[in-house]
């Protein structure tokens, strides 16, 4: 749930086997891109969002530790960008945990994939196959159509 929204309504249990995710992003860019898949896929009631805004190192990393404790089966970790204090803390939560994966450079086509997939896929087909969403969705185009 983002701050000022009404929460989603109750979905059906996940599915056992579905790969976890949290997005860690800076300021209110985690609730918005959330807000925006949703609006594509509809309602989403089990992705963890944090923001850096107004935290410390240690209580960005106490969180994330809090969020990955409870992965019997490991997940992702989406941060916005690589080198930033998200992906700093994430990193340093998931150092020796060969079941957290991260991801940076988080955009909406990659989150979608995400979505889509984390009931059938594993957390590396997911890395894989969003960080490919990623690259395919960047693309220049002039007005003139060349």
């Amino acid at each position: 749930m983002s701050a000022g929204h009404e929460p989603d309504p109750p979905q059906a249990e996940a599915p056992a086997n579905r790969v976890r995710a949290m997005l860690i992003m800076h300021g209110t860019l985690g609730p918005a891109l959330l807000e925006a898949a949703r609006s594509v896929y509809g309602p989403i009631d089990d992705v963890p969002v944090l923001s850096n805004e107004g935290l410390s190192k240690q209580q960005i990393e106490e969180h994330i530790a809090g969020v990955v404790a409870d992965w019997p089966q490991g997940g992702l970790v989406l941060t916005d960008f690589w080198g930033g204090s998200c992906h700093v803390c994430a990193q340093s939560v998931a150092r020796g945990d060969g079941r957290i994966i991260m991801l940076t450079g988080v955009n909406l086509p990659m989150l979608l994939h995400y979505l889509h997939n984390r009931d059938h896929a594993t957390p590396e087909e997911l890395a894989a196959g969003m960080q490919q969403r990623g690259r395919d969705q960047i693309r220049t185009q002039r007005g003139d159509g060349r």
